[in-house]
């Protein structure tokens, strides 16, 4: 007599790693801007007060976007019902 299938799995198996991933390249582009800044604040008193303060706030806007990226992440979605829904139709699609 065979066995019966074990149950599927409801989740995703990928998602846990798809989303170290994406947080792996967040933590990435981090530390990029921060050597950026480290390299610019080395250099500040050879670069004009202008470009000093233009590069400070596009690293400070990188980092809000960083954060927000980050974070949308790790937020609880908004709609599970949709994405249940979209994942059974593609499921069903294979």
């Amino acid at each position: 007599m065979p066995k019966s299938k074990p149950p599927r799995r409801k989740r995703p198996r990928h998602v846990v790693s798809r989303t170290r991933s994406l947080l792996d390249f967040y933590d990435d582009l981090e530390r990029i801007t921060a050597q950026a800044e480290r390299e610019t604040e080395a250099l500040a008193d050879k670069v004009p007060p202008a470009e000093l303060a233009i590069m400070r706030a596009t690293c400070a806007e990188n980092r809000r976007i960083f954060a927000e990226g980050r974070a949308e992440l790790l937020a609880p979605s908004r709609t599970p019902v949709l994405d249940r829904l979209a994942t059974e139709a593609r499921q069903r699609a294979k």
